[in-house]
């Protein structure tokens, strides 16, 4: 989950930085930017920080289902198989393969349609990669938070034990507490 976080504030960043570049860049690419022209530069650079974007989406992707599974598998061995982590778990797992099958590449396609498109298809393909983008961080925020629920689940519950009977064993064993008047 702090992975996930962590690379939404890196895709934020990324896409900022074409701006950042532009307002105060150093002096050997003030000359590229001035040869190349303003407006120019500033849509290979964000067609950069876009593709860059989507390769840590993709990697983060192929990371996180081998980590589901992993954690699936765990949590089978490690809750006498409670049904509700599984379910949870399953859940998120399924919402990255539904991100990594269907979602990302048709994001990708429709990204790169829309950072360079002509200009008869520049609003159809900027609506439909913003279209998709709210369904991708739709997921992501849903798997944060099937991931908190999960994980208040596992960390708060705890099995109950059963009560045992006391014994006399069992007072010899635990010897009584001191009290103030002892000393």
């Amino acid at each position: 989950m702090g992975c996930s976080l962590l690379l939404a504030l890196i895709g934020a960043r990324n896409l900022r930085f074409p701006g950042d570049l532009l307002a105060a860049p150093i002096e050997p690419a003030a000359r590229i930017i001035h040869n190349l022209g303003t407006e120019q530069a500033r849509l290979l650079l964000q067609h950069f920080a876009a593709e860059q974007n989507r390769a840590y989406f993709y990697l983060w992707e192929q990371i996180e289902i081998p980590l589901g599974l992993l954690l699936a598998l765990c949590l089978f061995l490690a809750t006498q198989r409670r049904m509700f982590p599984l379910i949870l778990s399953g859940i998120m797992l399924s919402m990255v393969l539904l991100q990594y099958m269907a979602i990302t590449p048709e994001l990708v396609f429709s990204g790169r349609r829309a950072d360079f498109p002509p200009l008869s298809e520049a609003f159809g393909a900027q609506a439909r990669m913003w279209g998709l983008n709210q369904v991708y961080w739709g997921l992501e925020i849903s798997k944060l938070v099937v991931g908190v629920i999960l994980a208040g689940y596992i960390f708060a519950f705890r099995p109950h034990r059963q009560n045992r009977r006391r014994t006399d064993a069992d007072d010899i064993a635990r010897p009584a507490p001191l009290e103030l008047r002892d000393f």
